[in-house]
């Protein structure tokens, strides 16, 4: 079990533990009814003026529809005084102390649902997020700049990607969602760097006599949950 996050909020839970718990005892049952305001951040989402943008999909004319894009469902990270946060189809780094955007970067998507997304993950200097079209995207946490994208199940499928990445040692954990169509789930592991899938676990059998869906198999070790 890891230790209570201390200084920071570096993964989805804070830390490996899944408690959601921080040691910090600063604000207290004794103080807490003097916390005041300090700032409001207003999120834009979108192919905004000064967004940071990658994609698959074409550049949509107009501010994104669908209310699920511009709601926040994430748990921010907070690393050395920036949070990183995320919606469908966006990310964020937003300077903790006085709200300030230093960074938007705007997926271009091919399509999906957008109901939500959880946040993201750290690695070093690298934040790791899901798209609703399934892609896993890896960005420079300083400038928020796309490092790579990469596939990780089929949209046609109708599987679609909300989970928050989590990053043990040197591997980035995705998984995705399915509940429209009877398609197995899967748990993936990915470098980090050469994003390569170092391995994939499916959460059920595989009928030999079904096959396998086109979610990222190729070249890819597969270990098959027992039956």
């Amino acid at each position: 079990m890891g230790l209570p996050a201390t200084d920071a909020w570096p993964t989805y839970n804070g830390d490996y533990s899944g408690r959601r718990f921080s040691a910090l005892s600063q604000i207290n049952q004794s103080n807490m009814k003097h916390l005041s305001l300090a700032w409001v951040y207003r999120m834009r989402v979108g192919a905004t003026p000064h967004a940071i943008t990658g994609g698959e999909g074409p550049m949509p004319e107009g501010p994104p529809s669908d209310p699920g894009v511009s709601t926040i469902k994430s748990t921010p990270l907070m690393v050395n005084g920036v949070l990183y946060f995320s919606t469908p189809d966006n990310a964020f780094g937003v300077d903790a102390r006085t709200g300030r955007e230093i960074w938007h970067y705007f997926w271009k998507t091919k399509g999906g649902i957008h109901i939500g997304n959880r946040g993201m993950g750290m690695y070093g200097n690298w934040l790791f997020f899901e798209t609703p079209d399934n892609y896993l995207v890896s960005l420079d946490a300083q400038t928020g700049k796309e490092r790579w994208h990469k596939e990780i199940a089929d949209l046609k499928q109708e599987y679609f990607s909300t989970p928050a990445p989590i990053i043990v040692g040197n591997h980035v954990l995705v998984g995705t969602g399915g509940d429209s169509l009877d398609v197995p789930g899967f748990i993936e592991a990915h470098d980090p760097e050469p994003r390569a899938i170092q391995w994939k676990w499916w959460t059920e059998p595989l009928s030999p006599a079904t096959p396998a869906p086109k979610a990222g198999l190729t070249n890819t070790p597969c270990a098959t949950a027992a039956a």
